[in-house]
Parts: structure tokens; C-alpha cells; sequence
């Protein structure tokens, strides 16, 4: 009887250690949107970069230019419980979406491919890549003007059986890459 209820107890003890001490990391989380708990405390994280090389000359008029946009992204995590699931997860792939939200009027913006493919790998950081192509047109204003692309990148909450649970949760990063454009 003796062992039994400290067997319980030691249960509980350890249930309640890993319910205190395994808090999500949230990171680039947007307030405005509602992103449902994740109940295992997964989430990814998005990073978006470029070569600023790449977007340092000036455009020209009618000028398309292939800028190389690379994301990387990882699986966040809490302190014990991700090591129960990634042995299930480790190597699926999922989702990722690049759109453009908005730009300068006197160019044009599109991503190629849109639809990038991560896989999940269990505590390193995958690196994916697109191109940004923008093209300045004709009728531009013809003094030194500071343009702007407003983008988004989005990784959808990753569902288990029956798209029921949220095993990941998702993350979405907004991102500005600006240019300069001069004759």
C-alpha cells in the first residue's frame, strides 16, 4: 500500500515538474492574429534574410532584378515534452508560403516558387530558398527614391490524426525589403 501511493506520488510530482518548467518559446508571434496553443508546446520560427548586396545599387528603369531570399526555420520548443514527439516528426515536411502584401506603385513584385517545402529535423535550423523578383518600370519617378516590397512568410500549424490537434503551431513573419531606385 506504501509503495503504491508513493509510486502515485512520484508520478505527480514529475507530471507537475514538466507542466511548470516546459513553457513555449514564442518567437516573432503577431499580436493581431489569433494563433491557437499549440499543446505541446511546439511552435516554428520563421527567419527571413537576403544579401543587402543584392538590393544596394539602384534599380533602373524597366530593370528586372532576382533578389536570392533565404528562410530558415525551426521547431521551437519547451524543456522535456518535444523529445516524446519528434521521433514521430523528425523528417516530415511542411509548408511554407512566401506572398507579397503590398509594394511601391512603380514596380512589380513576385515570388518564385511561393510554396517552399521545410522539413522538420529535431533541433537544428533548416534553410530553405526563393527569389524575389522585382521589376521597376518605365514611368518611375525619375529622382533617387527609396522603394519598398512588404512580404510575408508563413508556416501553417502542423495538425496530427484526424487534423484534430495541433502538434506545431504556426508562425507568420512580415518583412520589408527596401531598394533604391535612380536613373
Amino acid at each position: 500500500m506504501k509503495t503504491t501511493r508513493m509510486r502515485n506520488y512520484s508520478v505527480l510530482l514529475v507530471v507537475i515538474m514538466i507542466i511548470t518548467t516546459s513553457s513555449p518559446f514564442v518567437l516573432g508571434q503577431s499580436q493581431d492574429v489569433h494563433h491557437p496553443q499549440s499543446i505541446f508546446h511546439l511552435q516554428f520560427a520563421l527567419f527571413i534574410s537576403w544579401d543587402l548586396n543584392q538590393t544596394a545599387t539602384p534599380f533602373s528603369p524597366g530593370e528586372t532584378r532576382e533578389i536570392n531570399v533565404t528562410v530558415q526555420y525551426i521547431v521551437a520548443h519547451g524543456a522535456y515534452w518535444w523529445r516524446l514527439f519528434f521521433h514521430f516528426l523528425d523528417g516530415k515536411t511542411f509548408p511554407i508560403h512566401l506572398s507579397i502584401d503590398n509594394k511601391s506603385d512603380w514596380c512589380d513584385a513576385w515570388f518564385t516558387p511561393e510554396n517552399l517545402s521545410g522539413v522538420i529535423q529535431s533541433g537544428e535550423v533548416g534553410i530553405t530558398h526563393s527569389f524575389l523578383s522585382i521589376h521597376v518600370s518605365d514611368d518611375a519617378p525619375t529622382n533617387f527614391t527609396l522603394g519598398w516590397i512588404k512580404t510575408r512568410a508563413i508556416a501553417d500549424n502542423m495538425k496530427g490524426p484526424f487534423n484534430i490537434i495541433t502538434l506545431i503551431q504556426s508562425d507568420e513573419q512580415p518583412f520589408t525589403l527596401t531598394f533604391l531606385y535612380g536613373p
